[in-house]
């Protein structure tokens, strides 16, 4: 219920003040007026005594201009009417004096008009606000109230004269409307929320009652928005637990049509692809149309809201697909059967074919693999590092023209360490036979120096931090900034040269400059910093690398013919960063092992193994070994092997890896001896073997030189290869050298070859190289 509120005028106190004075100045008026007439009707009473002649009345002029204004205004409904009297009365002539009050008059008519129209507008404004209804119209009445009251307050707080009492009376009007705004307000806010509420429940129901007739992905997605817009309006409204009903049976028929819409599309699915089928229809698909039909059964047999009629017509239908699906597979597995049967000969015979071929590769291999031996004459085979080029590896075989071949290195494939001995590659490049050496060297790691460079003077000098100048030069026409310039063949810078680009083992490589270039430009390094090579090849030339013993040689050719000369061209290096450390030269004197095998042009094979040590020259093994100790060398060997059988046995071939470790004991009774065990193989396939090649003990010469002829027991000289548990006779032989003396006199490594054979089936030929422990 609104409560209907008594309102002061707008302004009321200084309205009031207004009337007062426009009634004073009517009192006024009226008393000048009859104070006029009370004395006109003196004057008359004195002329009419008895001894003065009688005089004849006129009549009553009635009222004046000023006075019919007066009245006018008084009762004049609106200002325009109080000025129209003061105009006529102007035009019959009143005074100034006259005029000045009849104005004031006008206007203390408009104020009351004014106050009255203010009252009449505040009390229709009352009126409207009794209303009690949750309705917008209503709300409106209340909030024109309160904007109204709030202006009277207003005008009152901006009056001088209003008192206090006029002021709490008029926040106390507005505190009482603005309360019953509120009310209305709250009230209407509730009517709207549950008409939405209702509205939102109401949509969620005839969307989900809608899928009972017709369900698609976008019907059912439009439901499932419509229950959650319904359930968000619902926890905004009074009761969270309303309409819980309704939002549980449309959820429930989202769920069915869910459910239904994947069992079709399922069906569908698998419709489809038994549909595809044919009699030559592939396992794949047969397979794909079977498990599209068991998805499509799964989600049948799990559902929770089809009818059993329902059920019981998708049932059926997926018997049908099911029989199409069977009647293909019947025809896959005709095939399948047919092509296993196929697929199994193929197979044997592969196994047949491969078989004949590791029998006859092991009996070319068996056949081949020959005792390591360093002795001139018909059954020498040996390898050694070449004499005059120690880049190189010379190949022996027997006697005669050709029987020795040099192999160099093959900087293109790279070979795994073993056991910490960096591998190399080599091959023949020449024609004819061909050749293939694996060997493994104990290559010190390079060492940081200097600063690779500096331009400031002194640089290079042997109490400079820098190892090289780099102050500009001029070389011809060519301004060296920052350059190193490279000379000719001087030995120590040959073994500091490297790039990929001089990729060649041996030989000439030739670099022509490009058509927008000045000079020739290389990456690569030099003295272990990278870096790059620059050339300006000399007129109608080109820049070359020749391959060097250690390294290359850097130069030009001339194209006429083609001759490498050294020095040619002008060569330089610039690093990259001339703060780097320069490295110390590659190890050219080291200890190496390995094996090698020649295929003659009528498939024939040759194969051995070696050891030796690098050094430019032949170096001695080790001398003035110790009086007395042992010493332990561990490291990795590698070789070739052959099993063969003609009669059905294993047929097993090609190369190994392994570790190797030796025990060595010095002055015992005067002597020094040595054994060993060849272990931990790897076979050419990747896959280990449980074999174990013995060394057995014999003895070592003053110089270091594992001569293998013999030891305190001469039966036990030889080797013995162990297959399981199952060790061969002894057979076989192994020497080698102990090398790389250490100050202690005690030698820091050993290599050697071996041979060893596993009864007739087995031949194994090997080398290796261990390090002290």
């Amino acid at each position: 219920m609104v409560r209907s509120v008594a309102t002061p005028l707008a302004g009321g106190g200084s309205h009031r003040r207004t009337g007062e004075h426009g009634e004073k100045a009517l009192m006024t008026l009226w008393r000048n007026l009859v104070v006029a007439l009370v004395a006109a009707f003196a004057l008359a009473a004195c002329s009419s005594s008895s001894d003065t002649p009688e005089m004849t009345q006129e009549p009553d002029p009635g009222p004046s201009a000023y006075e019919m204004a007066v009245a006018a205004i008084d009762t004049a409904a609106t200002a325009a009417e109080a000025e129209a009297a003061v105009a006529t009365a102007v035009a019959a002539g009143i005074t100034g004096a006259e005029l000045q009050r009849l104005n004031m008059a006008v206007q203390a008519r408009i104020d009351e008009l004014d106050a009255a129209a203010a009252a009449e507008q505040r009390q229709a404004l009352v009126t409207a606000a009794e209303c009690d209804d949750a309705t917008a119209a209503c709300l409106m009445a209340h909030e024109a109230l309160v904007t109204a009251l709030m202006e009277d307050l207003a005008a009152l707080q901006a009056d001088d004269d209003a008192t206090n009492a006029e002021e709490q009376a008029a926040q106390m009007a507005i505190d009482d409307a603005e309360e019953a705004r509120d009310m209305i307000r709250m009230a209407l806010n509730d009517a709207t929320r549950d008409t939405d509420i209702g509205m939102k429940v109401t949509d969620a129901e005839m969307k989900a009652a809608g899928l009972e007739d017709e369900f698609s992905a976008e019907l059912i997605e439009a439901a499932k928005e419509a229950i959650e817009a319904a359930k968000e309006a619902i926890a905004g409204g009074d009761d969270p637990d309303a309409f819980s009903e309704e939002i549980s049976t449309a959820e429930r028929h989202v769920a069915r049509a869910e459910e239904s819409l994947m069992i079709y599309e399922a069906i569908d699915a698998a419709e489809m692809a038994a549909d595809g089928l044919a009699d030559d229809s592939s396992v794949e698909a047969v397979a794909a149309a079977q498990k599209l039909i068991d998805d499509a059964q799964a989600l049948i047999d799990g559902n929770e809201h089809l009818t059993d009629e329902e059920e019981a017509a998708d049932n059926s239908y997926l018997a049908g697909l099911q029989r199409t699906v069977t009647v293909a597979k019947n025809n896959n597995d005709a095939a399948a059967e047919a092509k296993r049967l196929a697929d199994e000969k193929a197979a044997a015979d592969k196994d047949k074919a491969d078989a004949a071929a590791m029998a006859a590769t092991a009996a070319k291999l068996y056949a081949g693999i020959d005792v390591p031996s360093d002795t001139a004459g018909a059954n020498e085979r040996d390898a050694e590092y070449s004499s005059t080029n120690d880049s190189q590896i010379t190949v022996t075989i027997g006697e005669g023209s050709g029987n020795e071949v040099a192999l160099s290195e093959d900087k293109k494939t790279m070979v795994p360490a073993n056991h910490g001995w960096a591998g190399k590659r080599f091959a023949d490049p020449v024609g004819g036979d061909e050749y293939e050496a694996m060997v493994y060297s104990n290559v010190e790691a390079p060492t940081p120096g200097k600063k690779f460079g500096s331009a400031v003077a002194g640089s290079g000098a042997a109490d400079s931090p820098y190892q090289y100048l780099l102050a500009a030069t001029a070389t011809g026409t060519t301004v060296l900034v920052g350059e190193l310039a490279i000379t000719g063949d001087v030995a120590t810078a040959t073994v500091r040269i490297d790039s990929p680009s001089f990729d060649h083992t041996a030989g000439t490589k030739e670099f022509e400059k490009g058509d927008n270039l000045e000079r020739v430009v290389i990456a690569g390094s030099y003295h272990g910093v990278s870096g790059t090579y620059y050339c300006t090849p000399a007129a109608a030339s080109t820049c070359a690398a020749e391959a060097a013993a250690n390294g290359f040689t850097l130069g030009g050719t001339a194209n006429d013919g083609n001759a490498f000369t050294t020095g040619a061209g002008t060569w330089a290096f610039k690093p990259g960063n001339p703060e780097a450390r320069v490295m110390s030269a590659m190890d050219t004197a080291y200890s190496s092992y390995g094996w090698w095998i020649r295929t003659a042009t009528d498939g024939k094979v040759t194969v051995s193994a070696f050891h030796d040590h690098k050094d430019g020259a032949t170096a001695p093994p080790a001398a003035n070994l110790p009086e007395a100790g042992t010493a332990t060398y561990v490291g990795g060997a590698a070789g070739k092997y052959a099993l063969s059988s003609a009669t059905g046995g294993t047929n097993d071939s090609g190369h190994f890896t392994a570790r190797a470790t030796l025990e060595a004991e010095f002055g015992v009774n005067d002597a020094n001896t040595i054994s060993g065990t060849i272990d931990q193989f790897v076979g050419a396939d990747g896959e280990s073997r449980d074999w174990s090649v013995k060394l057995n003990e014999t003895d070592i010469t003053d110089a270091g030189v594992i001569d293998g002829l013999g030891g305190p027991d001469d039966t036990q000289v030889g080797t013995v290869w162990t297959i399981g548990d199952k060790a061969a006779a002894k057979s076989g032989l192994w020497s080698g050298a102990l090398r790389e003396q250490g100050d202690d006199n005690v030698p820091q490594a050993a290599t050697g070859a071996f041979y060893s054979e596993y009864g007739p089936a087995g031949k194994m030929v090997g080398a290796f190289g261990a390090n002290k422990q």
